[in-house]
């Protein structure tokens, strides 16, 4: 799958999914649940109705990742309530995401993000002329103004960023000041205070000349969370994005964010998106077994013909392939990748680049099985290394552990570490400190342990580090906030 972080990259695919009946309280829709069939007896639907459904249905299109469906939906949805700037925001959502996860050479949004974010914003704007304290108004402009800061850092230009970033928080906090609990205000800020306040400190070195706003994390997730455990239209959204930002390396609540995605999950009634974010995360804590099991159930779940399902499912079977590798399932393994590659999607630079990754990945561990022996412990490899009977001393050193002989597994770890080549894999070199690691802390060496954690940490490219991060048991100080 692949990894774009901002929060991963299928993770963060799911920040703008919403649940069945998300429109209930959708700006400029008013009611407060979904709409229900409505019997010949009764009057006709009305334009809210009308909009209210077909935004319903764009969003669940949204969760299983068609764009053009969901764009569709959205435009019946404005089209059912002219004029007004509600259900606008939509196909601005739709606009970003379509673009933050295209597989082109320079995966960035094209003109169409912009032209639609600027009906969004003029349409909103319009409205504030007229009524210059109207809430949906508000919250569609702050809202469009911050996906557009966001597009706008993507593309490298951080001056009109952090303008567009600063003029649309300046419209939230109007919509919040009116109402406090509108969920797609609190939505857009909580998400807004959350990520501002986590930026490099480089960046908040220049905020002032950027007009970057500041940020306030404790706040934001604060904000999150009440969206998430609110009875609206965005609760699930709130719930997925608690759920990224509470599995993020400044709040290592991993357990706590696997619980919120799987109410997500369960909310939505199952979705192949939501599962891809709960496989990505069990893949970061080295829970092969399980993200396999997931990301198998998220592939029944991605049909579809067309060109964007395709594409979908490719990732998604890199993604089986990766947890079968690391679960040491070589067949299956390759059997996924030559799925993959079946798949009618043609293939992007991306995954290109996370196919190269898989199949070195796959050929080093098939190596630990069909290799030399492993040799005795104390033996050393020359300069160049021996990756063949490193990976084999991995793999036997994870036996042991899974077998309760942690202590066994010590020395065999250990003399792998001095087997790896001055430039190892990274999933290699970090599983292996990783695991020697486990072993220490399994035969009752903490402090051994911890330093061998810090190494899988600061192992360039491991994907499995936030293993090591959880086993140190160090959360964030604002990690209460994403208890369960």
């Amino acid at each position: 799958m692949r990894r774009r972080r901002a929060g991963a990259v299928l993770a963060a695919m799911l920040f703008a999914a919403a649940p069945g009946g998300a429109a209930a309280q959708a700006p400029g829709l008013p009611g407060s649940g979904a709409p229900q069939p409505t019997p010949a007896s009764q009057p006709a639907p009305t334009p809210s109705s009308v909009g209210a459904t077909a935004i319903a249905a764009g969003l669940q299109a949204m969760h299983r990742g068609e764009y053009r469906r969901a764009l569709d939906d959205f435009k019946q949805a404005a089209d059912a309530l002219p004029g007004s700037p509600g259900p606008l925001f939509y196909p601005v959502f739709a606009r970003w995401w379509q673009g933050l996860f295209a597989d082109g050479p320079a995966g960035r949004p094209d003109s169409a993000f912009d032209d639609t974010c600027a009906t969004a914003v003029n349409v909103s704007e319009a409205r504030l002329d007229e009524t210059p304290h109207d809430v949906d108004a508000l919250t569609t402009l702050g809202a469009s103004q911050i996906l557009r800061a966001h597009v706008q850092a993507v593309r490298g230009n951080y001056w009109r960023a952090g303008q567009e970033a600063r003029r649309g928080k300046k419209a939230l906090d109007q919509a919040l000041a009116i109402d406090p609990e509108r969920e797609p205000a609190l939505f857009g800020m909580g998400a807004l205070n959350y990520y501002a306040d986590r930026v490099p400190l480089i960046v908040k070195g220049i905020r002032v000349f950027l007009f970057m706003p500041g940020g306030d994390a404790p706040l934001g997730l604060g904000q999150i969370r009440k969206v998430a455990e609110g009875g609206g239209p965005l609760r699930t959204d709130g719930r997925l994005l608690l759920g990224l930002v509470c599995s993020d390396h400044y709040q290592q609540a991993y357990d706590d964010a696997l619980g919120h995605l799987a109410q997500a999950l369960a909310e939505t009634g199952g979705s192949s998106l939501i599962r891809a974010a709960i496989g990505d995360l069990q893949l970061r804590l080295a829970r092969y077994d399980d993200a396999a099991a997931t990301l198998a159930s998220a592939l029944a779940e991605a049909g579809g013909d067309g060109f964007e399902a395709s594409r979908q499912r490719r990732w998604l079977v890199l993604g089986l392939a990766e947890a079968l590798a690391g679960d040491w399932r070589l067949d299956e393994a390759e059997a996924m990748l030559a799925r993959a590659a079946g798949e009618a999607a043609p293939a992007s630079d991306a995954l290109r680049r996370a196919e190269r990754r898989l199949t070195a990945e796959i050929a080093g561990r098939r190596s630990a099985l069909t290799g030399p022996a492993a040799g005795p412990v104390d033996d050393r490899a020359g300069d160049g290394g021996d990756v063949p009977r490193a990976a084999g001393r991995l793999l036997a050193g994870q036996r042991l552990i899974d077998a309760d002989r942690a202590a066994e597994a010590v020395p065999i770890l250990e003399s792998a570490v001095d087997l790896l080549p001055s430039d190892p894999p990274p999933w290699l070199a970090g599983a292996i400190q990783l695991h020697l690691g486990l072993a220490l802390k399994r035969s009752g060496d903490p402090t051994a342990a911890h330093s061998h954690f810090d190494r899988a940490i600061a192992t360039r490219r491991f994907r499995a580090a936030d293993r090591a991060r959880l086993e140190l048991g160090k959360k964030g100080e604002d990690a209460p906030l994403c208890a369960r």
